[in-house]
């Protein structure tokens, strides 16, 4: 764009004019357009250049762009021109409009443009590179507008943190499952077309499949990715990654089950505060550590049991997924992965590397440590396997002919309340107990430090101390309290497994991780006798 360059014979300076605004002016009115604020800027600084009988030689306008951010499109466009030559003169509203940051002040208003010969000119601020009276001036403004957003950036993270306190989402989008609220944005409500696909994939979960087999039934069900689901939903949705063939085709990815299996937000729970900004002059993110998340207990429906999630976890932890043991020249699945623990060392019992035809395990520690720690405690796969199924099967046929639910371990309505109440007090009254220890040990160095008296130390001590106790005390209270209804609850979940499991065919992967917690393997005496061992679930 070139507006004017001659008047008459005479050549005038070329000018450039730059406009930028932080955040969406209210009165833009479609998309794309420039907000009202841009639209002022550039008439104010179009008025200025023909006052002063400057041509302008281009309009450079980032909108909705921090003065802090280096990576602005017209901004370096702006650089590059200018480095060509393009024009003599700057035009800004404000030196805060070309930036906020005193590097950039120092390396372009004040290093770069005066050595190409370019003049910035602020029109409000009297801004002007020409006047060598106004440098401090300059110098002390660009100091102010990055402590301004030094502050600003703590102000919001606080209000943020505040109402992540308050167990509101803040996020962009909801949990693949989820969506917000019609009413409130910062409430999570279920989506009753998504919801099905998390709970399946926990069901897989459960049932033994690792995150590779879980992508490969999925895709074989025609289940569209989140990312696709979002898209379909009409979400301007972009992935953290550039698309591929793999996102185009539909595949899920392990690291998206993986991301979903581990999600407690499914659970009820809002979890934020998972990442931060490693400064507020830049955009990358760091990660934060697990205990520093902000957690909030039952601020939504959950999708997900906290049984069933806490289960999912055990078996992620312990790798209890499906994995194949060779039998008879053929694979097949090995059911008790993960389970099976030496009763001396530990250590879990794995195959042994040789006839193929009969699989034995082995204590892991033994075998790692050539023989030289721990003994073999060898048993036989499928000995073990029938075993099990015995055990069950008898556990079964008694609990239907002869056990009936003990008086008062009926769990109710009521009692789930209470438990979801009593989970809620427990989490905040431990996260109380935590601050107030951390306070006391603060004070110690307070202390130390002479901040403060002797006199004033044991004093906050005292009464921090008499804190802390009441707090522990709750929190034993409030854990016997839970652990009484989570009994009630063991007896109602043993008879809704019972009727469904009666008439099982042959032991799988759900079966034994609802029945089994882990089975211990004793060392063989000198008879070939071992003990074994078998934690139930129940």
């Amino acid at each position: 764009m070139l507006i004017q360059e001659f008047r008459g014979d005479v050549k005038v300076e070329k000018a450039a004019i730059y406009c930028r605004l932080s955040k969406e002016d209210q009165d833009k009115i479609n998309q794309g357009d420039d907000s009202a604020s841009i639209q002022n800027q550039k008439l104010i600084l179009i008025d200025y250049a023909i006052a002063h009988q400057f041509a302008v030689y281009d309009i450079y306008s980032d909108d909705d762009y921090s003065g802090l951010d280096s990576d602005r499109p017209d901004f370096n466009r702006l650089l590059a021109d200018a480095g060509k030559g393009c024009f003599q003169i700057i035009i800004c509203k404000t030196q805060s409009r070309f930036t906020r940051d005193m590097e950039l002040v120092e390396k372009y208003i004040h290093g770069l443009f005066p050595a190409i010969g370019i003049r910035f000119i602020g029109v409000v601020d009297n801004v002007d590179t020409d006047v060598k009276g106004n440098k401090k001036a300059r110098q002390i403004n660009g100091l102010i507008n990055e402590w301004y957003c030094e502050d600003l950036s703590e102000n919001i993270r606080s209000v943020f943190r505040s109402k992540m306190e308050k167990g509101q989402f803040l996020g962009s989008y909801a949990a693949y499952g989820y969506k917000k609220s019609p009413e409130d944005n910062h409430k999570l409500i279920i989506d009753e077309e998504a919801a099905p696909v998390v709970r399946k994939i926990f069901r897989y979960a459960v049932q033994g499949l690792g995150n590779r087999q879980i992508c490969d039934k999925l895709y074989e069900e025609g289940i569209p990715t989140p990312s696709v689901y979002k898209k379909n939903q009409g979400f301007a949705y972009q992935h953290s990654f550039k698309e591929n063939d793999y996102a185009r085709k539909n595949i899920w990815g392990t690291s998206t089950i993986q991301k979903i299996l581990s999600n407690r937000m499914y659970t009820g729970d809002m979890v934020q505060g998972k990442q931060r900004k490693v400064s507020y002059k830049s955009r990358k993110m760091e990660a934060v550590p697990e205990p520093e998340w902000i957690i909030v207990p039952d601020c939504q429906e959950p999708i997900i049991d906290r049984d069933t999630f806490g289960l999912v976890q055990e078996l992620r932890k312990g790798r209890r997924y499906a994995a194949s043991v060779e039998q008879g020249g053929g694979k097949q699945v090995n059911l008790l992965a993960g389970k099976i623990k030496c009763r001396d060392c530990g250590s879990t019992l794995v195959r042994c590397n040789g006839d193929k035809k009969y699989v034995t395990l082995y204590c892991q520690l033994y075998k790692r440590s050539r023989k030289e720690q721990c003994s073999p405690h060898s048993i036989n796969y499928n000995k073990l396997m029938e075993l099990l199924e015995a055990k069950i099967r008898d556990m079964i046929k008694h609990h239907v002919q002869q056990c009936q639910p003990e008086e008062g371990l009926i769990f109710d309505r009521e009692d789930n309340r209470l438990l979801k109440q009593k989970q809620s007090g427990l989490l905040k009254a431990e996260e109380e107990l935590k601050r107030t220890r951390k306070a006391i040990s603060m004070l110690y160095i307070d202390r130390a430090n002479r901040v403060l008296s002797e006199e004033e130390y044991m004093d906050l001590k005292g009464n921090l101390t008499q804190m802390a106790e009441g707090l522990y005390e709750r929190v034993k209270k409030l854990e016997a309290e839970i652990q009484a209804l989570a009994l009630k609850k063991k007896h109602e979940n043993w008879d809704d497994l019972i009727p469904g499991a009666v008439d099982f065919e042959k032991l799988d992967h759900e079966l034994i991780n609802e029945f089994v917690e882990y089975i211990e393997v004793g060392e063989k005496n000198s008879e070939k006798n071992q003990e074994i061992i078998i934690h139930w679930r129940f």
